[in-house]
């Protein structure tokens, strides 16, 4: 069996690794009784966790599933859902079926109907969720499936019948078949097959296949004999006729812990926090193969390493001037381990939040049967009394009120006469782990009433309690794990300090970016322009009320990396990006502008009439293409191009693309775009400003034209009906 480094190491590595390649992918679920309810969830799971480490989009990565038990049923067919967020929502409502285990009959409804929106010369693959017990022959079906080119996956469920499964599956075994429970190794092995396979070949070129030993288990029912008792056997005539009495065995079953030795081929990744590099104590997060964050203890953060002396305070974010609170749930269901967390968590926040001036006062208090004012709003002056602080607050027990702790928070928490300020947002931050004894919704409805702003931290089943809270299910903060939590920091400093933030931060704002990938970056380039967008990313409020951000790759054609409305979170999206491909090829400039100007900035894909557009380039300036004409047709639209040009490109191309020296950004490399973050941020932000037509893009259909009616607008439809001329007129004869 692996060390227990090593099975670290493989599950770290399995969130971060990425199949990119045109392949048609098929999920064949057991929904039969033997699974169970349970096993089935685990299994749509594993899945969901499998969609992620594969590069959903209509010219790579499609995927089918099938749910089978008496009989196959297709869930989705492979060309339905072209974005990996709407697959995983789809799998996510797949609904348990139950009934008999027919294996064989439904692999034979694969062949038939499976593949069905798939591809004719794409790699097919078929990836069995089972228990193995079938009520059929599995084997004829599943020789057959391979026969035909199928690459065949078995994946273990409940307590599997492995002898079975490394049957069904392709040759060799070891590299097809996997157990669902151990989802993030079982994800990196299917990765890792499919690359060993040459199907997929796009994994990072520092990551490497090893090999291990590893062990199989499930558990088996086995007859065992207990003893013997009087029987009678009435074929058997005694003395005098009647039925002879006898001894007769008795059995019982007995389960059984079975143990498989196998050979398991996982790939391993550096680990960009493996050397420490965060200074003076801070955290390491990873984010990708070669991308990671520092968050930095109190006192430090002057750079990326958490090198400097002083205080960080990010872009954008200096007149952050709000009087903030934390509401610590400190009761016996939280648990003391959730409470030092909640309790690191604040010190994390406050660093990025407060600073060396009085612009920010912070107040805690602590429930749990009753709550207690631990700080008072702006009892300590400065960031490092507030810290020690902190550290001395005890963990308290109790059971859960959280209604009666807002109630004594909204009453207390911002009073005038204890220093809270009236001229500032009141933010409360309520952090809590465990389902409150008594109700919320009347308490929190009185806070709204009192204007104070409400977000909450919690772990991801008190999801629906904490949106009655917040009354806004976007100011609800989920985690699963405390690493996620951590890296949620900056993304609730931006929803905070953007309650008064200047400029771009509280206007709404559609964003694409258009990023060469093409032969002329390379590959090491692109990664760098990555950590570069990710960075631009973390300093606007993603929301579908304010920045929409979408990413466009191109080299010899463009494709869509995620739209606009694809993501409502820093998180989410920075980790799409992280995941974006290298292409190569030839650049065609021209080629993405266009692709940007009729589909990314079109109203079916999310772009919002009267909302400023603003298209970021990111290239060497070599195109083999026309860019410059497709550039001046975006700006006639209304919609703003910023050109940055990193590597040896020539500064006039940059400024023919971007129709002005205002918006271009020359720099010097790649390793220097990081220097450019706050200057694209205040380049956006300027084009941002201007008030734009409601009738750009133009939001009626087929033809329609658009009229503007002071605030509002209409379309003129010719042959169609409706608001946007979305129906066809029907003529009658």
């Amino acid at each position: 069996m692996a060390e227990k480094d090593t099975v670290v190491k493989i599950s770290a590595a399995g969130n971060l690794i990425q199949c990119s390649a045109a392949i048609d992918v098929v999920f064949l679920l057991d929904g039969s009784y033997s699974i169970g309810k349970g096993s089935f969830e685990r299994s749509k799971h594993f899945s969901m966790k499998m969609v992620d480490a594969l590069d959903i989009n209509p010219d790579r990565v499609r995927i089918g599933v099938i749910q089978y038990s008496s009989k196959a049923i297709l869930e989705f067919a492979l060309n339905i859902y072209p974005t990996r967020e709407e697959m995983k929502e789809a799998i996510k409502n797949i609904y348990f079926r139950g009934g008999s285990t027919d294996t064989g009959r439904a692999v034979k409804y694969v062949l038939r109907k499976g593949y069905r929106g798939g591809r004719k010369d794409t790699p097919k693959i078929l990836i069995l969720l089972t228990d193995g017990k079938s009520q059929d022959n599995i084997m004829a079906s599943a020789a057959f499936a391979k026969k035909s080119g199928i690459k065949l996956f078995a994946v273990g469920i409940k307590h599997p019948k492995w002898e079975v499964l490394h049957r069904v599956a392709s040759n060799p075994s070891e590299l097809y078949v996997f157990f669902a429970e151990q989802y993030d190794d079982a994800v990196n092995g299917l990765v890792t097959t499919l690359t060993q396979t040459s199907v997929c070949n796009d994994i990072h070129p520092t990551c490497k296949v090893v090999s291990h030993y590893c062990l199989r288990t499930t558990i088996e029912a086995h007859r065992e004999y207990q003893g013997n008792h009087v029987c009678w056997k009435s074929k058997v005539k005694g003395l005098h006729g009647g039925p002879l009495a006898s001894m007769c065995p008795y059995y019982g079953w007995k389960r059984i812990n079975r143990t498989l030795q196998s050979r398991c081929h996982r790939t391993l990744c550096p680990d960009p926090c493996e050397s420490s590099p965060c200074l003076n104590g801070g955290t390491c997060i990873t984010e990708s193969v070669e991308d990671f964050s520092c968050l930095c203890p109190l006192g430090y953060g002057g750079d990326q390493h958490c090198a400097g002396n002083r205080y960080l305070i990010p872009a954008g974010l200096v007149d952050c001037a709000v009087d903030l609170f934390f509401l610590i749930d400190g009761s016996w269901n939280m648990g003391l381990e959730e409470f030092l967390i909640a309790k690191d968590f604040i010190k994390r926040l406050i660093q990025f939040v407060a600073s060396t001036s009085v612009k920010v006062l912070v107040g805690i208090a602590q429930y749990g049967d009753i709550p207690v004012m631990e700080i008072p709003i702006g009892h300590y002056g400065s960031v490092s009394d507030l810290t020690k602080a902190i550290d001395v607050i005890h963990f308290m027990g109790g059971k859960t009120f959280t209604g009666k702790a807002l109630t004594y928070t909204a009453e207390n928490a911002f009073r005038a006469d204890r220093g809270s300020r009236m001229e500032v947002p009141h933010v409360l931050v309520l952090l809590s782990n465990s389902k409150s004894h008594d109700s919320v919704i009347a308490a929190a409805e009185s806070t709204r009433k009192m204007e104070i702003f409400t977000l909450t931290v919690s772990r991801k089943k008190l999801f629906n309690e904490m949106s009655h809270i917040t009354g806004d299910p976007r100011l609800v903060f989920t985690y699963a794990q405390p690493q996620e939590l951590y890296s949620k920091v900056q993304e609730i400093r931006t929803t905070i300090c953007g309650l008064n933030a200047p400029g771009c931060y509280s206007k709404p704002l559609d964003l694409v970016f258009a990023l060469d990938s093409s032969n002329n970056v390379g590959r090491h380039g692109f990664r760098q322009i990555k950590s570069f967008v990710k960075s631009v990313i973390s300093q606007f409020d993603i929301d579908a009320e304010l920045t929409q951000i979408g990413m466009v790759l191109y080299s010899d054609k463009p494709r869509t990396a995620f739209g606009l409305d694809s993501f409502d979170s820093e998180g989410k999206m920075k980790k799409s990006v992280s995941f974006a491909p290298y292409l190569g090829g030839a650049a065609q400039t021209g080629k993405a502008l266009l692709y940007i100007s009729e589909d990314t900035l079109s109203i079916q894909k999310g772009a919002r009439p009267g909302v400023q557009k603003v298209v970021v380039v990111v290239t060497d300036g070599q195109s083999s293409d026309d860019a410059i004409l497709f550039a001046d047709q975006l700006r006639r639209r209304g919609i703003t191009v910023l050109s940055v040009g990193p590597g040896a490109v020539q500064s006039q191309t940059l400024l023919r693309l971007a129709g002005s020296s205002s918006f271009m950004i020359p720099v010097p490399s790649y390793e220097h775009l990081k220097h450019y973050v706050t200057n694209l941020v205040r380049k956006i932000c300027e084009a941002g400003m201007p008030s734009v037509s409601l009738c750009l893009p133009n939001p009626c259909l087929n033809g329609g034209i658009c009229l503007q009616r002071n605030r509002s607008y209409s379309c003129q439809c010719y042959g169609w009906r409706g608001a946007h001329c979305e129906g066809r007129m029907s003529t009658r004869f």
